[in-house]
């Protein structure tokens, strides 16, 4: 009889797991905030647990981050690399209107992604799952309001990179006339292509009217062989 009252209990302890909310999981999500001139934070897209908890806006407002967001993934970063980021609260929700020493302004203010696409929701409503990648980036302001695309990285075999431009809506196409940092060195490559040789450590892309790719290592790229 104890047998099975205790096979019950652990039955009621196992279904009570399953059944605990994603965002008291623990889960992590790659960061990176890029300012105008360089990155501010997780140049290498460093993982990190949300922020949850409260948040408090530039006019002492509290907003309750109860679930894992896009907000409490910078607030995360915010804690991480020590760099402060401006809140404003609006009947529309609250926006970020600074981070680092980047101000918004009439002419650029600042946007993030997701998985290299637009959110249809604020920051702070937006839930994050185990695995995501978020980019906050400043941009200038685009009568079209679709902004500039980022770049991405991903390794092409044989120790080779390839850059792509991601954008708005989060589709891929090989990048073009990209000029890759390798190190302190800096390398054009019209195909987007690029195969590193002799001894280096780190490499991202550039290119006029895009936002730089995050940093990629050369243990990473060999991993991805």
């Amino acid at each position: 009889m104890q047998r099975r009252t205790l096979l019950a209990v652990l039955a009621l302890v196992v279904a009570g797991s399953l059944a605990v909310p994603a965002s008291a999981l623990g889960i992590q999500v790659h960061v990176r905030v890029e300012g105008a001139k360089r990155t501010i934070f997780g140049a290498g897209e460093r993982l990190l647990e949300p922020f949850t908890g409260t948040v408090t806006a530039r006019d002492g407002t509290g907003i309750e981050l109860s679930e894992p967001t896009a907000l409490g993934a910078l607030e995360a970063a915010s804690r991480a690399g020590e760099f402060f980021y401006g809140l404003q609260s609006t009947s529309f929700g609250p926006f970020v209107d600074q981070i680092g020493r980047n101000a918004g302004t009439a002419a650029r203010f600042w946007v993030f992604k997701v998985n290299g696409a637009f959110a249809p929701v604020g920051a702070a409503d937006l839930v994050l799952r185990d695995g995501d990648s978020v980019l906050w980036y400043l941009v200038p302001f685009d009568p079209s309001g679709v902004g500039p695309d980022t770049l991405d990285l991903a390794a092409a075999g044989q120790g080779c990179v390839r850059a792509f431009s991601v954008d708005a809506n989060g589709a891929r196409s090989p990048a073009r006339d990209v000029v890759f940092k390798v190190d302190a060195r800096r390398v054009t490559s019209a195909g987007g292509r690029l195969c590193p040789k002799g001894h280096w450590h780190e490499v991202r892309a550039t290119k006029a009217g895009a936002i730089r790719s995050e940093v990629m290592h050369r243990f990473e790229v060999a991993a991805t062989r």
